[in-house]
């Protein structure tokens, strides 16, 4: 029985292996995106979500789960690109409720994120043949179906 254990991956080799994997391409779009946009990995998901967002705008608490960050972290980092002045990001009253904020995408932060998102499928696709890794992700997807169930 050892024997077998031995040989076979284990559960959390196959984890530490998928976790190394994505450390890997993570960095790799991280400097990619620093070298060629000054943006990182975290503020183009921030302006990618909110390119993909109803009229380009979206609170804080929305961009919370987009981004991976809490309320507050999310807070920080539109606070943190609004101070760098480069005007992809600005921030709008909501006319239904004074107290809310959405964070807005101007055309330039949409310019900004058209183009980042070419090195960033460049990189991916560097890394992982589209093919490959379409079989993962629908691999993936089957995966957490059936966690659902």
């Amino acid at each position: 029985m050892d024997n077998a254990i031995n040989h076979e991956p284990s559960l959390i080799s196959n984890w530490l292996t998928l976790t190394h994997i994505q450390m890997t391409v993570a960095n790799e779009l991280e400097a990619n995106l620093q070298e060629k946009y000054q943006l990182s990995l975290k503020e183009f998901y921030l302006l990618l979500s909110l390119s993909e967002a109803p009229y380009k705008k979206l609170k804080l608490q929305q961009l919370e789960s987009m981004v991976g960050l809490s309320q507050s972290a999310v807070s920080r980092l539109v606070s943190r690109f609004e101070a760098k002045g480069c005007g992809a990001l600005q921030r709008i009253t909501c006319d239904d409720d004074r107290r809310s904020i959405y964070t807005s995408l101007t055309p330039y932060g949409q310019d900004k994120v058209n183009k980042a998102l070419v090195t960033f499928e460049e990189v991916l696709l560097a890394t992982f043949p589209e093919q490959q890794v379409e079989q993962l992700l629908q691999q993936m997807f089957r995966f957490k179906q059936i966690k659902s169930k």
